[in-house]
């Protein structure tokens, strides 16, 4: 392994822990490189996970495990695999991407907003009793105010200002969540 190829910086963070006050407890820094996908062919993203994996390679960590998240800068990763790289000083991991938007999260009793990324994943899903029509919206936990996805709540992106109507069922993976709104 090339030292000089391991130019980013990256803090990684383990999975979610806690139940009442949610967690992800930083486990260390370290120097990482980074293989984007090539756009060639890319599907067109469906969530606020990239449709593709990134190569990342870093010495070898005995505590880089599936689940883990990997923050470089502004952008963040979830961990999808890690295997051995070709020699054992080194590890050769597989990440999504999170892609979303600058988004910004406001509890209903708080001012202050929250800056979160976030994903328009469906519009117009359901037309409620007054014909107001409800968006579905998934939003990066780590950076959301716990308790989050309450019923009140707004999401403001791209312009426009969502209030939460509460959490889609099943969607809370520990990573990101989906929330239903009105505009």
């Amino acid at each position: 392994m090339q030292a000089g190829k391991l130019k980013d910086r990256v803090t990684l963070y383990g999975a979610r822990t806690g139940e009442n006050e949610p967690s992800w407890p930083v486990v260390g820094t370290a120097w990482a490189g980074f293989q984007e996908p090539r756009s060639v062919g890319r599907a067109e993203p469906s969530g606020i996970r990239a449709v593709d994996s990134t190569f990342v390679r870093m010495r070898y960590r005995p505590d880089v495990e599936q689940g883990q998240l990997i923050q470089r800068g502004a952008d963040w990763y979830i961990i999808e695999s890690v295997e051995p790289g070709q020699s054992r000083s080194e590890l050769a991991i597989s990440a999504r991407r999170i892609i979303g938007h600058a988004a910004q999260y406001r509890q209903k009793s708080e001012v202050v907003d929250v800056p979160v990324l976030a994903f328009l994943t469906r519009e117009n899903i359901y037309v409620g009793p007054m014909n107001e029509p409800r968006y579905q919206i998934e939003l990066f936990q780590p950076q959301l105010p716990y308790p989050w996805g309450r019923r009140g709540d707004q999401i403001t992106t791209r312009g426009v200002t969502y209030v939460v109507d509460g959490v889609v069922e099943g969607s809370d993976d520990g990573v990101t969540l989906r929330v239903m709104g009105t505009v």
